[in-house]
């Protein structure tokens, strides 16, 4: 008995919509970490300027978070776009089973380049709302060239063109993805590839022979990308369809080769090659399975070399030579896909896991990875250094030969552009995102340790210990890394590194701030309320007297001698004529203030010099008349610089009664202390007391207007100490330096007015002013300041604050300069001169 059963044919219906919503959804989650990286990368390149200015004060701006550094991110994503949705799938032979799959090749192609599109936009969104909210748009801050003309984004056209090339990269980026299994050579070829329309551009603006406009140049490159786009479109969709489809079937050339062999050599031929050690096994394949990859960066490094060694022999660059400055960028860019390449080939995880299955311990699997990179890297240093040596740097013909980094600066730069680039190869999950984004971080990594180097005192060490960071992390990481659990700990530690990079510079930055002493805020305002009760003179005299330039001078007189006698006419002019302007305020105010510059002083100090001298070699009325007038100027000039606020008056006003008292004590005979212009130069010198007062009255003052007017702190006084502090710390380290010298200062006034021994003060100012050196044989220690005052202070030039203060000449009593006995040799020289004048007479 038989039963007839009969079934209903069961049809369905394929809805077209939802039968490529998980390909969607499989594509977006692919391309996801692209996005979130660049935006966190864009992000940290605001943050990193953001700190660069807080620091600095604004003083230093690092530039890049500009408009065109923004809209470079979305060429970026298209870049990756494309060998990442592809070229990945093509790698792990995913692409094989999504062409097997019930979907027609024109969806699964049009599917892949949507979700470009969608990410694409996303990008460009983004980057207009980082513009905007920045404010990034300004002329003069937004830089880019484009045909070898600068131009900025205030060009209606500007913005149009870098879409329309950033959605060309996108299409050639497939194009090469599906045409490339290898997804570092489709990289490669991106390169030249996403360029054709600049270049292209380069070289009608070069055959045209004429200069072209900003408009013009922006409308032939949105031609040619227009033009490129038309082009690749097609051919991005045939090689699609190419791979996609049925592969050929293999030639049958090779089973028809019956040739002869010997048993022998196919023996030995199937025998795989012995090693002796576990870490040789890697090395042998990290060569044999990456030839072609190590292949393309050593020439990379070469044409690098040899576009230097083209810089170095000529100045001016012309034509093709034009070009040679941007090959510079293939070492750099060399290096970091070297790092790359040590856990993106057979480095993967998914690869190295049988090497932990079969025993050998992360070390040596860590050390054979980084071999052949390494050992490409000190054969190209080593080739810099020898030939680095051959270049004459100091009379170099080129500038760029003269600039070139030495062999441990080279070495540091390659050390931090490949620490960073494996580091990144290793938490980051494909080629193609550790290719984009390695030399992203390398150039924020090495532009923020040359900037603490530079600008915030970073010392070698802490760049030493900021560029091994990354290498310590992976090195960490091997274990979990072969063992393929290494996510969570790559975030972890990941961001232990880059805190390493980014606080160790600040940190150091901080220490070397908070070592300056700094005044208590109870000392500060009691000091500041001190200041602002103080009254400033009724009038300011500057006295401008370059007329009178000279050389330092001292009391040597063989050796000021042979100095004036090259230009004596310089020392001429009337002294009386000189302070005309501050006699006229002096007539109608006694509380008048002079101002002098420093090099100034020197002509008046010269002047007067040269007065004793010729006083001194002809004691006659004329010589005397010449003398005298030179000292009565010197009486006027004096106390009007003790009235000054200015630091540096008072400097010159103590070096200008140093040489007074020295003018009176040993050329003026006792027969002429009676005279008018001498007993007026003795009026003028002050006392312990009054000098201190001009000089607390002058620093406190000057310290105060560095407050209220830190813009104009150069025309207030002169620390020479800041030329060697950390530019990108003056704003933090200026004001605390200062504080550090108003209290040393104040503490070496007091000691000079009560004629203390104490040298506490002189210690504080020589760690100032001559940091590092030793102070026992400074111009503060006790030996320099137990000679007399003449004979060591630098006549024009502040060396350093304070070094006369405080010193024997300070508590001469000015009433028996006269009577001192060299003033009767004085007197005795006089007669002796005269007697010998009218023997000649006679």
């Amino acid at each position: 008995m038989s039963t007839d059963a009969i079934f209903p044919a069961a049809t369905t219906e394929r809805s077209e919509a939802s039968s490529t919503a998980w390909f969607w959804w499989k594509e977006t989650r692919q391309l996801a970490p692209l996005i979130l990286l660049l935006t966190i990368v864009a992000m940290l390149i605001l943050a990193l300027n953001s700190i660069v200015a807080g620091i600095s004060g604004g003083a230093f701006h690092l530039q890049l978070p500009h408009e065109v550094t923004m809209l470079v991110f979305p060429g970026l994503f298209a870049t990756g776009a494309g060998p990442l949705l592809v070229g990945q799938e093509r790698a792990q032979r995913t692409i094989d089973w999504l062409a097997l799959l019930p979907m027609p090749a024109k969806r699964l192609i049009t599917t892949k380049l949507y979700v470009g599109l969608v990410g694409l936009i996303a990008m460009w969104a983004f980057v207009i709302v980082i513009v905007a909210l920045f404010d990034l748009g300004k002329p003069g801050t937004s830089p880019w060239r484009i045909g070898q003309q600068t131009a900025y984004s205030q060009n209606p056209l500007s913005y149009p063109v870098w879409l329309i090339h950033s959605l060309f990269v996108l299409i050639s980026g497939f194009f090469v993805a599906w045409k490339i299994k290898n997804q570092f050579y489709s990289l490669i070829a991106l390169v030249p590839l996403a360029f054709a329309p600049m270049i292209a551009t380069s070289i009608v603006s070069e055959v045209s022979n004429r200069h072209m406009t900003t408009g013009e140049l922006d409308w032939i490159s949105f031609g040619f990308t227009l033009l490129g786009i038309v082009l690749m479109t097609p051919l991005t969709y045939r090689a699609a369809i190419r791979t996609l489809g049925p592969s050929d079937a293999p030639s049958v050339l090779p089973l028809l080769d019956v040739s002869p062999h010997s048993p022998a050599r196919e023996t030995n031929d199937a025998l795989p090659p012995r090693f002796g050690t576990h870490t040789a096994p890697i090395i042998w394949q990290s060569i044999h399975s990456a030839r072609g990859m190590l292949t393309i960066l050593i020439a990379m490094l070469l044409v690098s070399w040899l576009a230097a060694m083209s810089l170095a022999l000529e100045s001016h660059h012309r034509g093709i030579y034009g070009w040679l400055p941007p090959l510079l960028l293939a070492a750099p860019l060399a290096v970091c896909w070297l790092g790359i390449s040590v856990f993106k080939h057979d480095g993967g995880s998914d690869r190295i896991r049988f090497l932990a299955d079969r025993g050998l311990s992360p070390a040596k699997t860590y050390c054979g990875l980084h071999a052949v990179p390494v050992a490409i890297l000190c054969t190209a240093l080593v080739v810099y250094g020898l030939w680095n040596l051959t270049l004459s740097h100091r009379f170099a013909s080129s500038a760029f030969a003269a600039t070139l980094p030495t062999i441990p600066t080279m070495m540091l730069f390659v050390a931090v552009i490949y620490g960073v680039s494996q580091w990144t190869s290793q938490f980051a999950r494909t080629m193609i995102l550790s290719a984009i984004l390695a030399p992203i971080l390398s150039v924020l990594a090495t532009g923020w340790l040359v900037f603490g180097y530079v600008s915030l005192g970073l010392p070698m060490v802490a760049m030493v210990v900021c560029a091994l960071a990354p290498f310590a992390a992976t090195m960490l990481l091997m274990r979990r890394y072969m063992d393929c659990r290494d996510r969570l700990a790559s975030l972890v530690v990941g961001m232990v590194v880059l805190g390493v990079i980014t606080l160790v510079p600040i940190g150091f930055a901080a220490a070397h701030v908070l070592s300056i002493d700094a005044m208590s805020s109870t000392m500060r305002d009691r000091l500041l309320a001190e200041a602002n009760r103080l009254k400033p003179a009724t009038q300011v005299a500057g006295l401008m007297l370059s007329t009178l330039d000279s050389d330092d001078v001292s009391d040597g007189e063989a050796e000021l001698q042979a100095l004036l006698d090259l230009d004596l006419p310089r020392y001429s002019i009337d002294p009386e004529q000189m302070i005309a302007p501050l006699t006229a305020k002096l007539a109608a105010s006694d509380q008048v203030s002079a101002q002098i510059q420093q090099w100034d002083y020197v002509g008046w100090h010269g002047g007067l010099t040269w007065a004793r001298i010729i006083w001194r070699q002809d004691q006659n009325e004329d010589a005397w008349g010449r003398l005298a007038s030179w000292i009565d100027a010197s009486a006027i000039l004096l106390p009007a610089l003790r009235r000054s606020t200015r630091i540096s008056d008072q400097e010159m006003a103590d070096q200008l009664e140093v040489l007074l008292i020295a003018t009176l004590k040993n050329d003026i005979p006792s027969g002429r202390r009676d005279d008018v212009a001498v007993q007026a130069a003795i009026n003028s010198l002050g006392t312990p007391r009054t000098r201190a007062v001009a000089r607390r009255r002058a620093v406190l003052t000057t310290w105060r207007n560095r407050i209220h007017a830190p813009e104009g702190r150069k025309q207030y006084h002169y620390l020479h100490q800041l030329q060697h502090q950390p530019q990108g710390l003056l704003p933090w380290t200026d004001p605390r330096l200062f504080e550090s010298l108003v209290l040393a200062m104040l503490e070496g006034i007091e000691a000079a007015e009560n004629h203390s021994t104490e040298t506490r003060w002189c210690q504080k100012l020589h760690q100032i002013h001559q940091t590092g050196g030793v102070f026992e044989t400074s111009r503060y220690g006790s030996e320099m300041r137990s000679k007399p005052a003449i004979q060591t202070m630098i006549v024009g030039r502040i060396n350093g604050y304070g070094q006369l203060w405080g010193r024997d000449w300070e508590y001469v009593d000015t009433r028996s300069l006269l009577s001192s006995p060299t003033n009767v040799q004085a007197q005795a020289s006089s007669e002796a001169a005269k007697q010998s004048r009218t023997e000649s007479s006679e």
